[in-house]
């Protein structure tokens, strides 16, 4: 962990067992504008940890720590030592996110003042935040999940100028085993928080998002490719055996249709597929086509036209795995 983070991470935990007492003075209700009716504050963002991604309720799990600083002239004292003061007793930027869906404060509201009036404030927000992805590449998807909040104007019309902090990081230490989060980046540009407002001054976190795709390839798609081919079992199978190749048929179909019910629950009603979908739908149709080609040669048989049914088995061996072939790189690879 890098010396900024641990930096902090020590204030953090200094916050939470300061023991210094809250000065006494007058409550400050209006913003420390500069000459140009600027109030300039700084944003620093540190992703903890990530508990969890979840597709259906389009939300993330998080452990985010942020940090303002701004300067204050008023707070200015001749102590030596910064000051611990309660926010509702100083003037303060009112932050908060746009995408919080539960996610509880977990250190007091307290800003450390020092002796120039340099004012920082750290919060940590852990648990859900609201996270839309656009999952047409599902399970190969990758996304750019953002962490927004904005300045809010109940305190009146303030002016802000925001700036990146000198802390923008992600934690090495991160939970989740099926995704790989890096990067991080902060956008300082104003936030549309109405379409019948104009934007407001806010800060955007945001960090990079890979799916591990192992998982899916293991148990979700190795798998239905083993069952595509169990149907072609019926082209080597005598034409005669009707009902064994039905058989086959049916179990395969009917397997696919289970896939596509045990998935359902993974991803959220899209009104598009995605790539997972495009090679379930393809597997579908395979082993359909599959019984297509056992009640073709079942004619046959019927008709006493045995070599001709042969003739489909063998034409058919060869035509099914290129289009299976076909079907997966269609799905996953265009």
């Amino acid at each position: 962990m890098t010396r900024t983070v641990k930096t902090l991470l020590a204030i953090c935990c200094l916050g939470l067992g300061a023991t210094t007492p809250v000065a006494a003075q007058e409550v400050l209700t209006s913003a420390p504008a500069d000459e140009a009716g600027l109030v300039k504050v700084d944003v620093s963002f540190l992703l903890v940890d990530v508990m969890g991604v979840y597709d259906a309720e389009q939300e993330i799990s998080a452990d985010l720590f942020y940090r303002l600083n701004w300067s204050d002239p008023r707070l200015a004292s001749e102590e030596p030592e910064s000051r611990f003061l309660k926010m509702d007793s100083i003037w303060a930027p009112n932050f908060q996110s746009t995408s919080d869906r539960g996610a509880d404060e977990m250190l007091p509201r307290v800003v450390i003042v020092d002796r120039d009036g340099n004012a920082t404030y750290t919060q940590r927000l852990t648990g859900r935040f609201g996270a839309p992805t656009y999952l047409a590449d599902f399970p190969f998807d990758r996304h750019e999940i953002s962490f927004p909040f904005f300045f809010a104007t109940s305190q009146g019309v303030i002016e802000y100028e925001v700036n990146a902090g000198p802390i923008v990081e992600i934690s090495t230490l991160l939970a989740t085993p099926d995704w790989k989060i890096e990067g991080g980046t902060i956008s300082t540009e104003p936030l549309p928080i109405s379409a019948a407002l104009p934007p407001v001054p806010g800060a955007t976190f945001t960090v990079e998002a890979t799916r591990i795709t192992s998982h899916y390839i293991w148990n979700t798609i190795l798998p239905l490719i083993v069952i595509v081919m169990m149907s072609w079992t019926v082209f080597w199978a005598p034409p005669a055996q009707i009902a064994v190749q039905f058989g086959f048929s049916a179990t395969s179909i009917l397997t696919v249709i289970a896939y596509r019910f045990a998935l359902a629950n993974q991803v959220p009603p899209l009104a598009y597929s995605t790539r997972l979908d495009a090679f379930l739908n393809g597997a579908f149709i395979l082993s359909f086509f599959a019984l297509v080609e056992v009640i073709i040669t079942a004619r046959l048989i019927y008709r006493e036209r045995v070599d001709a049914a042969e003739r489909v088995d063998l034409h058919a061996r060869w035509v099914f795995p290129l289009l299976l072939a076909a079907v997966a790189g269609r799905a996953f690879f265009f």
